[in-house]
């Protein structure tokens, strides 16, 4: 970039480079502090162009369990599914197998007969439709089958001698399974049992590698300038140039294993055949990652955010669950997204401030100092959590990936990238205690660090005199590998609300 982004202030261009650094590298961008000659007025490079990354998705994820397995190969599980569903009415027929499509059928309870897709319904069982409290059909009989399509004969239950109207027995009309009823004495067998079948899932795990020279002669070499870096959470700077690649290293592999664990896309196709070789000749297999295994169930798009969507969203994502104590829920968006949240949870709280004295928060306004005025005051808020209806709690986390605009180049309209307005809610953990996310690692599998270095020096590790040289050259390289995967046992409990300028 050759862009003045400071104006007059600035008095050199910004510039990046990949791969070896040379001594007229470090001279042309760092002065020549190898001889003295610097006279910068500050010590410190300020990272005007480096965002300051709070954690990622990656450390997001340290919260979560790991789970161990003795290879890298795919890992399986299997989620169950619900043997409890609706089956849509095809047709509905009279008793001399006529089409039903006006007036009543089925009055004083004389037989007739319903179409369904499947072999669902069990012999004296009661089904409903969509007025399940108002019709009611008793199954006579086994289905007989049409092809696919089972015909049932029924009568209708529930003191019904009027019959029921030809628009409640419409194609696409959903029925259930009520119970089966029978006499209080000598009754026979009635009812039966339908089962799920699981549903297999597999992911597989993902490798990643990195690897970069550095001439042997950068052992010692010392910057005038100081150079920021990031050690547990604390800036500081450091004139030694090692120190900066090493940190440079670490970070960019960083990048590639939040990339992958996140991002990550399986490569093998319908066929089970992955459709990319390394250059070793083998497969390059990758996994999904944990948006790929998330959208693979619900994704919600919209155009205007309001807290109703969150609401229907966390409603679907915890309805049925009894423990209204056991309802907290995260959800992971950008700092656009935060923003969007605060304003939808001011737009139905302005109704509140009425009933709670001075909005709950004594802080809300607050004595400040300015030259602008003697009594001066500050004031502000942003709601992060939200106590929803039914015992639900909404807590925001940020991941600042979302907002890397490098990465994410489509645009919002409101301004910033458009990944920064996705709310995910992951279902981290149930009831039953299975946590729904976790990692995935290799038994006896760290992430590997190793070096190539040549006959003289490394200025990796400092050491000097190689008699097992890997190469002649006076350089080193450093190499990093690591092999992971992450997986989403249930994707049915996780939810994905895009923005629908994101839509493919």
């Amino acid at each position: 970039m050759a862009k003045n982004f400071l104006g007059k202030f600035q008095t050199q261009a910004f510039d990046s480079w990949k791969g070896l650094t040379k001594d007229v590298i470090l001279n042309t961008w760092f002065g020549n502090a190898f001889h003295g000659q610097a006279n910068e007025a500050s010590k410190m490079i300020v990272e005007l162009l480096a965002y300051q990354q709070g954690p990622y998705m990656e450390s997001i994820l340290n919260d979560v369990p790991t789970k161990k397995f003795d290879t890298d190969d795919e890992y399986t599980w299997n989620v169950m599914a619900s043997a409890r569903q609706n089956i849509p009415l095809l047709e509905a027929r009279d008793i001399t197998g006529t089409p039903v499509t006006s007036g009543m059928v089925g009055k004083g309870t004389e037989p007739f007969y319903l179409v369904f897709g499947k072999d669902w319904f069990a012999d004296g069982e009661y089904i409903l439709g969509n007025l399940n409290e108002v019709y009611q059909f008793r199954v006579l009989g086994d289905a007989r089958m049409e092809g696919t399509n089972a015909v049932y004969k029924v009568e209708l239950a529930g003191g019904n001698i009027d019959g029921v109207p030809a628009d409640r027995l419409q194609a696409g009309e959903l029925f259930s399974i009520e119970a089966a009823f029978v006499e209080g004495e000598m009754s026979r067998e009635v009812g039966d049992v339908r089962f799920a079948m699981p549903v297999g899932m597999r992911n597989e795990f993902s490798h990643i590698r990195i690897k970069h020279k550095v001439p042997g002669n950068k052992l010692n070499k010392k910057l005038a300038i100081g150079i920021p870096i990031i050690v547990n959470n604390k800036k500081m700077t450091t004139n030694l140039w090692m120190h900066d690649v090493d940190y440079a290293v670490e970070t960019q592999f960083k990048e590639y294993k939040n990339n992958a664990m996140c991002y990550g896309r399986s490569n093998r196709n319908a066929n089970g055949e992955y459709t990319n070789i390394g250059k070793s000749g083998n497969a390059i297999r990758t996994g999904d990652g944990l948006y790929a295994q998330m959208e693979a169930a619900n994704v919600i798009w919209y155009n205007d955010f309001s807290i109703k969507i969150i609401e229907d969203a966390l409603y679907n994502l915890t309805r049925g669950t009894s423990n209204f104590k056991n309802r907290k829920v995260t959800l992971i968006t950008g700092e656009k997204g935060a923003i969007l949240f605060h304003k939808a949870i001011t737009d139905i709280a302005s109704g509140w401030t009425a009933m709670v004295p001075n909005p709950g928060n004594p802080g809300f306004i607050q004595k400040t100092t300015s030259t602008l005025h003697e009594n001066a005051f500050r004031a502000g808020f942003q709601f992060t959590e939200y106590l929803g209806p039914n015992g639900v709690h909404l807590k925001l986390t940020i991941d600042h990936s979302l907002d890397d605009d490098i990465r994410n180049k489509i645009q919002h309209p409101l301004g910033g990238p458009a990944s920064s307005y996705i709310f995910r809610i992951m279902d981290i953990g149930g009831e039953d205690g299975q946590a729904n996310i976790f990692k995935c690692v290799v038994n006896n599998e760290p992430e590997y660090r190793g070096y190539q270095w040549g006959p003289f020096r490394n200025p990796f590790t400092g050491e000097t005199g190689n008699p097992y040289a890997s190469f002649d050259e006076d350089a080193a390289v450093i190499h990093k590998y690591a092999t992971f995967g992450v997986c989403v046992l249930d994707p049915t409990r996780t939810i994905t609300i895009k923005p629908a300028i994101l839509a493919a």
